[in-house]
């Protein structure tokens, strides 16, 4: 299998939404985690789709392409 060519110049970037960024702290659940502690198997930071759409532009600055 041969790699797509637009591989070899993309910049990844994994983004976990629960800790990227909170687009709507209204909507978070009532035992939600306080934004930016550490990783825990039992609450939520409170992430969303709306927050990543909102930091689409650091992304751009960061140059990621993928």
């Amino acid at each position: 299998m041969t790699r797509p060519q637009w591989v070899l110049d993309a910049v990844f970037y994994q983004i976990f939404p629960d800790r990227f960024r909170n687009g709507r702290p209204d909507l978070d659940p009532v035992d939600v985690a306080p934004w930016g502690s550490p990783p825990d198997r039992e609450r939520f930071q409170g992430g969303d789709l709306r927050g990543i759409r909102e930091g689409l532009g650091h992304l751009e600055s960061l140059r990621v392409t993928a």
